[in-house]
């Protein structure tokens, strides 16, 4: 199993089969896996984008500014597509690894 890091701008291995991360997952394992990237409020704003729509964080999750105060930054519902594009722009402007299909539509 991987997954995108938004914080990272990569794609990273988690070392572990997907029964084992369903087992996991069930268990809780999230609840500490993203608190990094938490803010106060997190859970009523994660609540209101659709399926079809993620959270824009700016200052940009990978930016020194967000990890420096994660409170300070703005925060949107956006398309997912519109969110996975520009991390897919921003990989290749950085010159990571291509993040195959994120972004595309």
């Amino acid at each position: 199993m991987t997954y995108f890091a938004p914080d990272s701008l990569e794609w990273e291995p988690l070392d572990v089969g997907h029964s084992a991360w369903l087992s996991w997952l069930l268990a809780g394992g999230a609840e500490s896996f993203y608190d990094s990237l938490r803010w106060p409020g997190w859970r009523e704003e994660a609540a209101a984008p659709t399926a079809s729509q993620g959270i824009a964080v700016h200052p940009f999750l990978w930016s020194q500014e967000a990890r420096k105060d994660l409170r300070a930054t703005s925060r949107r519902p956006v398309p997912l597509s519109e969110l996975l594009g520009l991390a897919a722009d921003f990989t290749r402007q950085f010159g990571l690894p291509d993040p195959g299909f994120l972004g595309d539509a």
